[in-house]
């Protein structure tokens, strides 16, 4: 399957849920959020970033030896080994919002995000090959956009040094990268079963929603804060 033209059609399942177009993260580029705001929203999505890695283990357990297989541990050694851990600059950038690191990692995260992460884990553990590379798409594709508009918010509009920023640093680089990958290795995978296209752009669709859901649980706390 040409490579270009599915990315156009997964990236339009993925742009009916633009995360910045999300209230949550227009009212971060706005300058409205509170420090308290985004001391929650890193204490709750904590949980996500720091299971990332574990979802594209258990893929990775999943996959024959070959090509695939070594692009899924290239992209987790990025994630825990190359560098600082990707978890622990989360956990910088939550610090720098007043959050106690300790206590972030052993906290419960709000519902949306343990829906989100136990849905990346099945979907990793349980999903077709297509599905699983579709839903790692949907999420690292949006990743690089997402990031430098966090970064340069929490810049501009609050005061957060370097060390603050450093996982949004890394990540409008980083997952550019690994988007195209996923979206080679799905491509492939569709060359050889293309009966599973129709299911992994539901899977990005759904991956999509997912992470949009996540803000809605974020706004919802927000606004019943500020009510």
């Amino acid at each position: 399957m040409e490579t270009q033209k599915l990315l156009c059609e997964l990236d339009e399942q993925i742009a009916k849920h633009d995360l910045l177009c999300h209230p949550y993260y227009q009212a971060w580029s706005a300058g409205t959020l509170t420090c308290a705001d985004l001391s929650a929203y890193a204490g709750d999505y904590y949980h996500h970033v720091a299971a990332f890695p574990a979802y594209l283990s258990a893929f990775h357990t999943r996959l024959e030896d070959g090509e695939m297989r070594r692009a899924v541990l290239r992209n987790l050694a990025d994630e825990e080994i190359e560098g600082q851990a990707h978890s622990d600059l989360w956990l910088d950038f939550a610090e720098g919002m007043g959050a106690d690191r300790k206590a972030v990692r052993t906290a419960q995260p709000i519902d949306a995000v343990s829906d989100a992460v136990a849905w990346f884990r099945n979907i990793a553990t349980n999903g077709s090959r297509a599905e699983a590379l579709a839903a790692f798409y949907a999420y690292e594709s949006q990743v690089p956009r997402v990031s430098e508009t966090k970064s340069k918010g929490l810049k501009e509009l609050y005061g957060a040094d370097r060390k603050t920023c450093g996982y949004f640093d890394l990540h409008k680089y980083a997952d550019v990268e690994h988007s195209r990958v996923w979206g080679e290795l799905l491509a492939a995978e569709l060359e050889q079963h293309p009966e599973q296209k129709e299911v992994a752009l539901a899977a990005a669709d759904e991956a999509a929603k997912i992470l949009w859901q996540v803000l809605d649980g974020m706004e919802a706390r927000r606004m019943a804060t500020v009510n």
